[in-house]
């Protein structure tokens, strides 16, 4: 699974050089289909009352989530992970409000828990990995970011509904991921798999 982060690290550094602060620095397409899948990471938190609630980005490149939850509102207690060091120098120097950390999550010791942890596109990029090495980091990647939350998780993954799948796309039937869900970590799963994309993002709360 180290492999997995290394080739991931390699994959950001090398895009975010090239292309900074844009959804082609983190390898995504078009800017909207970039902040539907932000707006999809936030619809993890539910209504709270007058607390401030905690998330952590795991895979959070160079703040991108932070800057859209601002721009629009949304206050909580906000820390981003990643494993690529360009990107979280970014973050660091323009994203004073929040607490960035370099680092592989399913290693990094944090010293506190989140109500919230995300996930938004580590999970859809497999690069050369194959297939079942990518879906062990996967299950331990997803049950990592369980392990952290008080409240939920939400992370994306590429639907194998589809007519047309590229080799470098992480690819993950939506059944089989619910199953894996509802197996490992808890009763409390949904799946979003009706937005424009080819994709669908998971939502799993404690019980």
């Amino acid at each position: 699974m180290e492999s997995v982060s290394k080739r991931l690290k390699a994959h950001y550094e090398s895009k975010f050089a090239e292309f900074g602060a844009s959804p082609r620095g983190v390898d995504w397409g078009k800017d909207e289909e970039l902040l539907l899948r932000y707006q999809k990471m936030l619809s993890v938190m539910r209504p709270q009352a007058d607390t401030t609630v905690s998330m952590l980005d795991v895979g959070c490149g160079y703040g991108g989530l932070f800057d859209y939850a601002e721009g629009h509102g949304v206050k909580f207690d906000y820390a981003g992970i990643d494993v690529a060091e360009n990107m979280i120098a970014y973050a660091k120097t323009h994203h004073p409000n929040g607490a960035f950390h370099l680092g592989d999550v399913l290693h990094h010791s944090f010293d506190r828990r989140f109500d919230y942890v995300v996930c938004n596109g580590i999970l859809t990029q497999k690069l050369e990995t194959k297939i079942r090495e990518m879906d062990q980091f996967c299950n331990a990647l997803v049950h990592r970011m369980f392990d952290l939350c008080d409240v939920g998780v939400a992370f994306n993954v590429m639907s194998s509904k589809v007519n047309f799948m590229a080799d470098n796309l992480y690819y993950r039937c939506p059944l089989e991921m619910f199953s894996f869900c509802l197996d490992n970590l808890s009763n409390k799963v949904r799946i979003d798999h009706a937005y424009p994309l080819f994709e669908y993002t998971v939502y799993v709360y404690k019980e």
